[in-house]
């Protein structure tokens, strides 16, 4: 009697065991194929969806700036929906006193600005008179502009153009308030940002971890590490860049309202501050608008001087 070695298989027919086809991989060709097919299902809805995406982009970018706020009211026993009530107070309050403090200072500027205009052609004026007259002796031509009657008629020519320019802002103001579904839409995608912010603020946590088991765990550590370093320079660039801005934006706003004294300092030292996110944009944007504005009010002077210190003094403290 011959022994069986014991088996599940015992006493069941014996065929051959087909061996296992390894699995096969998707060529570079597929994966190429699937993902411009992603790239284009998701720039299709994005575009179709623009409204609703560009208030979730921007509530993601508020977030991802925010969180680390929410992550300190956290540690210190609070919850996180309070830690954002309490932000969108100070945000609601910062808001408020913008409106109350720099609004009615930049109108009352830009009047002054406006009242200025007159002056403004004087000064151009008489500063291009020796120019020109320094061409025309020196080339033997004649140049068509007379610029004695451009300052004799200059406020004139404003004032005639006030009541054009109040009918092009009434037309503006008529067209914009007749297309009130448009007008309706853009308030109510508005008011999805702060709703979006909040719900990408209390779930931040969430999110990220459940994009995290999305990762296959052989190349989970891999991707993290990766994830954490750019976590910690991109946070960290963003908010060095809105720091220099601030004070940037402050710094050129002191020096043109007390060095430089021209019309409007706050609104073109503000901007210059704000556009220094962009490299080399608020330098040459300051720059300009603040020679420009002290040529039109003093002419040729030191006032322009002033101005071009002021932006290398800050920029060499920015250094």
């Amino acid at each position: 009697m011959m022994l069986r070695r014991p088996s599940s298989l015992a006493g069941a027919p014996q065929g051959r065991i087909r061996p296992r086809r390894p699995a096969r991989s998707l060529t570079w060709g597929t994966r190429a194929g699937w993902g411009l097919g992603i790239v284009v299902v998701v720039g299709l809805l994005t575009w179709l969806l623009w409204p609703v995406a560009s208030m979730l982009i921007a509530a993601t970018a508020i977030s991802y700036v925010l969180d680390p706020v929410v992550d300190r009211f956290e540690r210190r026993g609070r919850s996180r929906e309070l830690g954002i009530v309490v932000i969108f107070l100070v945000a609601v309050l910062v808001l408020v006193g913008l409106v109350l403090l720099v609004v009615p200072s930049v109108a009352s500027q830009v009047a002054t600005l406006a009242g200025n205009i007159p002056d403004y052609i004087a000064t151009a004026a008489a500063t291009l008179q020796p120019a020109r007259a320094w061409v025309e002796s020196r080339f033997n031509i004649q140049i068509p502009w007379n610029l004695e009657e451009l300052q004799v008629q200059g406020p004139d020519l404003v004032r005639s153009l006030s009541p054009d320019t109040q009918d092009k802002i009434k037309s503006w103001v008529m067209r914009a308030l007749s297309s009130g579904w448009g007008f309706v839409l853009n308030v109510f995608n508005l008011a999805l940002l702060p709703v979006f912010v909040f719900y990408l603020l209390r779930d931040w946590d969430r999110i990220i971890a459940r994009v995290d088991t999305w990762i296959p765990p052989r190349h989970r550590p891999f991707v993290e590490s990766i994830a954490r370093a750019i976590d910690a320079r991109l946070s960290g660039f963003i908010r060095g860049q809105i720091t220099v801005c601030l004070v940037l934006a402050v710094l050129y706003s002191l020096g043109l309202w007390l060095v430089a004294r021209i019309d409007l300092p706050f609104v073109v030292g503000g901007l210059a501050g704000l556009l220094f996110i962009i490299p080399y944009m608020g330098t040459i944007f300051g720059v300009a608008m603040g020679s420009l504005l002290a040529v039109l009010k003093f002419g040729l002077d030191g006032h322009l001087l002033a101005v071009w210190g002021t932006f290398a003094l800050v920029q060499l403290l920015e250094g």
